[in-house]
């Protein structure tokens, strides 16, 4: 019995926390738009971007991952409209060369919502 009353607060504690974190909604479903490609969209995309825009350095401090707002010192360019019709998840979105990646970016908050390397 005494051991039962030792556990019991720890399983409520548990319990409590678990309903906690169930109720917060997950990062995407808060307004990111995510973007899923597959490898060979992956390629066609970076080999049609690679050919339009040139290569940037990364601004200092700036690391390419998904999330990142883009510094003002990067130019985006829309997506061209015939990728955008091959791979209708980019209709929309602004696209930038650094450093050797390209970079998928939603226009309204400037954040990265895909980055692109060349898979050798």
């Amino acid at each position: 019995m005494g051991v039962v009353r030792l556990i019991a607060p720890f399983v409520v504690i548990c319990f409590a926390t678990g309903a906690l974190f169930a109720q917060t909604p997950a990062l995407d479903s808060v307004g990111k738009r995510k973007v899923d490609l597959t490898v060979a969209q992956k390629q066609i995309l970076y080999q049609s971007i690679g050919n339009i825009q040139t290569n940037k350095a990364a601004p200092t401090g700036f690391r390419a991952t998904i999330g990142a707002e883009i510094p003002s010192g990067i130019a985006l360019v829309p997506v061209p409209a015939t990728i955008a019709e091959l791979i209708p998840q980019t209709k929309g979105l602004e696209t930038a060369m650094v450093e050797g990646q390209v970079l998928l970016v939603e226009p309204e908050g400037k954040t990265v919502v895909a980055v692109i390397a060349l898979e050798l």
